[in-house]
C-alpha cells in the first residue's frame, strides 16, 4: 500500500473516530444527567416524583438554571467543534484534528464536572428518602440508556 493512501485511510479513520467521540460527548451532555436541554421539564419531573416542597423546588430551580447558564458557551463551542471535525472529512489536517479533539476533551471534562457538582448540590437539598428515590430514578435511566445503546450486556458506558 502506498504512503499517500495509508495517510488518507488513517486520516479518514481518525476523523470518523473523532466524530463518534464528539457526538457521544455532545449527546451525553445534552441528554443525560443534570445537564439536559430542558431544565424546566427536569424540574417538573423531580417535583412530581420526589414531592419537592416549594422551598426545595425554588432551590433546585436555581441550581439547574445556574448550571445551564454556566455551560451555555461550552455547549455552543462543542457544536462549533463538531462542525469543524466533520469538515475534516473532506480535507483532513491531522494537527488541526488533534487540536480540535483536545479541546473537545477539555470542554467535556468541564461539563462533566459541572454536571456532577450540580447533582451533588441538588442531592444536598433533598431529604434522605428523596435522595434514595432520586438514586433509583437515575439507576433506571442508566439501565434504559444502556439498552438503547446496545450496551446492556456488553459492559455499558
Amino acid at each position: 500500500m502506498n504512503k499517500t493512501f495509508k495517510k488518507i485511510l488513517l486520516g479518514t479513520g481518525f476523523s470518523a473516530l473523532s466524530l463518534v467521540a464528539l457526538n457521544t460527548a455532545s449527546w451525553s451532555m445534552n441528554h443525560g444527567g443534570m445537564m439536559g436541554r430542558d431544565p424546566a421539564r427536569m424540574l417538573a419531573h423531580m417535583t412530581e416524583r420526589l414531592d419537592l416542597t416549594p422551598e426545595q423546588h425554588e432551590e433546585v430551580a436555581g441550581l439547574l438554571a445556574s448550571a445551564q447558564e454556566a455551560t451555555g458557551a461550552d455547549r455552543e463551542r462543542l457544536t462549533q467543534l463538531r462542525r469543524e471535525l466533520r469538515d475534516q472529512l473532506a480535507d483532513f489536517d491531522e494537527a488541526r484534528a488533534r487540536e480540535l479533539a483536545d479541546e473537545v476533551g477539555q470542554i467535556t471534562a468541564t461539563m462533566v464536572f459541572e454536571a456532577t457538582s450540580t447533582q451533588a448540590r441538588v442531592q444536598a437539598v433533598l431529604r434522605p428518602e428523596q435522595r434514595e428515590e432520586m438514586r433509583r430514578m437515575m439507576d433506571k435511566r442508566m439501565e434504559r440508556r444502556g439498552k438503547w445503546h446496545g450496551a446492556g450486556d456488553a459492559g455499558g458506558h
